[in-house]
C-alpha cells in the first residue's frame, strides 16, 4: 500500500484530500498519510484532515510514499515537483470515481482529475496537469505538461493546449483551437481563435488583455 503525500495545506490541499478520498484506488493501491506545507499552521482552523507531516525542503521520503501536487501556481508547482524528483520520489494521478474517461484516453503521472469530469476519447492530458469539477475536454484533444482546466470549462474536440496554459473556469474553447505555452484563458471566457504563447485574453470573443 502506497502513502500519499499531498503537496500544499491550502484550499486546494483539502479539495484534494476529499478527491483522494473517493478517487480510483483509494483504500487498495494507497491510503492518504498528510500534506507537505511551509504553514505549519495552515490546518489548525479546520477538522478531519490528516497531519501535515513537514516542509518540502526538510520531509524525508519514505520508501512507500507517493506524491501529488495541490498548489494553483503551475510555476510553484513545477519547482515542487522538481525537488521531489530530485530525491528520488514518485508521483501518481488522482483520478475521481465519477470522472467519465473514454477509450484511447491517456493520463500523465502526477495529473488530477476531479468530480464529474469527462474525457470523451482519444486525449492525451500531460504530466502533472489538471481537470477541475465538471469540466469537459473533447475528443482527439490534447493538453501539455502542467496544464490547468478549471471548473466548469468546456475544452472542444481538437483542441491543442501548450505547457503550463491555463482556463479559468466558466471558459470555452472551441474546436481545434490552439492555446499557446503560459497562455491564460480568464473566467468565462469563449475562444474562437488560437491563443499566442504566454498571451492573457478574456471575453466573449476572447481577447487580448492589454
Amino acid at each position: 500500500m502506497k502513502n500519499l503525500v499531498i503537496i500544499g495545506a491550502g484550499g486546494f490541499g483539502r479539495e484534494m484530500f476529499a478527491t483522494a478520498l473517493e478517487a480510483v484506488g483509494y483504500g487498495t493501491e494507497f491510503t492518504v498519510a498528510g500534506f507537505l506545507d511551509d504553514n505549519f499552521a495552515a490546518l489548525d482552523s479546520f477538522k478531519n484532515y490528516p497531519p501535515i507531516l513537514g516542509s518540502l525542503k526538510d520531509y524525508e521520503i519514505k520508501e512507500n510514499d507517493v506524491f501529488i501536487t495541490a498548489l494553483g501556481s503551475v510555476k510553484t508547482r513545477k519547482k515542487c515537483v522538481q525537488a521531489i524528483e530530485a530525491r528520488g520520489g514518485r508521483f501518481i494521478s488522482i483520478i475521481h470515481r465519477s470522472a467519465t474517461v473514454g477509450p484511447n484516453v491517456e493520463i500523465g503521472e502526477g495529473s488530477f482529475l476531479a468530480p464529474n469530469t469527462t474525457l470523451t476519447a482519444d486525449i492525451k492530458i500531460g504530466r502533472h496537469s489538471c481537470v477541475f469539477h465538471n469540466s469537459s475536454i473533447g475528443h482527439d484533444s490534447v493538453l501539455g505538461d502542467f496544464t490547468h482546466v478549471y471548473a466548469q470549462c468546456a475544452i472542444g474536440g481538437a483542441v491543442v493546449m501548450s505547457a503550463g496554459s491555463v482556463v479559468y473556469p466558466g471558459s470555452v474553447v472551441t474546436p481545434r483551437r490552439k492555446i499557446g505555452e503560459g497562455a491564460v484563458v480568464g473566467a468565462m471566457s469563449a475562444v474562437f481563435t488560437d491563443v499566442p504563447d504566454n498571451v492573457t485574453v478574456f471575453g466573449n470573443p476572447a481577447k487580448e488583455l492589454s
